[in-house]
């Protein structure tokens, strides 16, 4: 005889006495079954219930409750060291209520809002997660995705269903046969009992579906369903929202949050996506005089570095080195192409952005094979990189590092 399911009934049941039947163990743990149990065990898309296991005054966790099949037992992964429970032993199961309730709340919804999709637009649910923040479906449309303003008709309705305060059922069938009088909106064949769920009135219900899950009794206790966003998914729009409790925590969180960005713009949430607009503006132009100043500063730089470059030569100098706390790193290897392209024979030149400890290595001298000494010589000194013959990039942990560097290469 396989457990009873309090839950399928009474799914406000929070706790029960009952007795051990079979205990196996898994991870030096026991596994707890018992002739009946308050606990859903993972399925249908909604995780595990939570909760604890009492033996003799003494309190252990429940991790964890799955089964095989929804006529077979159900299986309570404890904390309790293997071999402290056993057939027969008389024992207290108790839910970790909030999150059972959360997830009743959150698979409602998700029934409704999947039945507004079916019954506006003839989209179907071909995929379902219920994450820690917040839920997914994948409704198809056979390749179209649907619009904002269908997403949004779609969670009106789901949210005036909710304060209409429709009536919830879950009905119980001894084969998916038998289950066919009810006016699902998916077929899901299936051997053994069949569990359909009911929203509104079942002649003409705003939603019917097979479901082994959890609900609430009426449609008000889920609360509140809140799109946060969608998106195309593999020909399919997946739906990103949440229920009840979850729902509500994030959006006040969304709301403290746009009011702080409001704040520190100087205007009202209604005025953020003005001051963005201007801020974009700006940042544009800004970008745009920085590009023109950068260039400039190169040319500056460039002629600069050549002069001296020039006059280390005829001082016999074969390693060129330039220090720069201004141009960013790939600004930096530009000028050091463009200061190749100007040269007829760069041995070896090095240039060092100051602010992240890079040596940046160029050269046009055959002998002279930049790639090689980022993997050979560089790592004396701590640096971490490479590059190719005529080009290598260097990162040391600290500016000591890079001026030792480039000391001994100068050498």
């Amino acid at each position: 005889m396989s457990s009873v399911r309090i839950y399928q009934t009474n799914p406000y049941c929070k706790d029960t006495v009952c007795e051990v039947i079979n205990v196996i163990q898994k991870n030096n743990k026991d596994v707890v079954v018992t002739d009946k149990s308050v606990f859903f065990p993972e399925g249908g898309g909604q995780p595990s219930d939570t909760g604890t296991i009492t033996l003799n005054g003494i309190v252990y966790e429940v991790t964890y409750a799955y089964d095989n099949s929804l006529e077979d037992d159900v299986y309570h992964e404890t904390s309790a060291p293997a071999g402290t429970f056993k057939a027969g032993d008389k024992v207290e199961l108790a839910i970790n209520w909030d999150s059972r309730y959360v997830n009743m709340q959150r698979h409602c919804g998700e029934h409704m809002l999947s039945g507004a999709f079916y019954n506006l637009y003839g989209g179907v649910n071909k995929g379902f997660h219920m994450g820690a923040d917040y839920i997914a479906i994948d409704i198809d449309l056979n390749g179209r995705i649907l619009t904002s303003e269908e997403i949004s008709s779609a969670e009106d309705s789901v949210n005036e269903a909710i304060r209409n305060n429709l009536p919830v059922e879950v009905r119980f069938f001894d084969s998916y046969e038998a289950s066919k009088i009810m006016p699902v909106r998916k077929d899901v064949p299936h051997d053994g009992k069949v569990s359909v769920v009911t929203i509104g009135d079942t002649a003409a219900p705003y939603d019917c579906i097979a479901c082994c899950g959890t609900h609430p009794s009426t449609t008000a206790e889920v609360g509140l369903v809140a799109v946060y966003k969608s998106e195309p998914n593999k020909g399919m729009t997946r739906i990103y929202f949440d229920c009840g409790r979850l729902a509500i925590e994030k959006l006040k969180h969304d709301y403290a949050t746009l009011t702080s960005i409001a704040n520190s713009l100087s205007t009202s949430n209604d005025g953020v996506p003005h001051k963005l607009e201007i801020q974009a503006q700006r940042e544009a132009d800004f970008k745009g005089r920085l590009a023109l100043l950068s260039t400039y500063y190169k040319d500056k730089e460039q002629a600069s570095m050549t002069a001296a470059i020039k006059e280390k030569r005829s001082n016999g100098s074969r390693v060129h080195s330039f220090d720069n706390d201004i141009l960013d790193v790939n600004d930096l290897l530009k000028l050091g192409f463009a200061m190749c392209d100007s040269l007829e024979d760069v041995e070896l030149l090095t240039l060092r952005d100051i602010p992240s400890h890079t040596v940046l290595l160029l050269s046009k001298g055959k002998d002279i094979k930049c790639g090689d000494i980022a993997k050979n010589i560089a790592p004396q000194f701590d640096g971490r990189g490479g590059g190719r013959p005529d080009n290598a990039r260097v990162a040391f942990k600290s500016a000591e590092d890079a001026k030792a560097f480039i000391e001994h290469l100068s050498k």
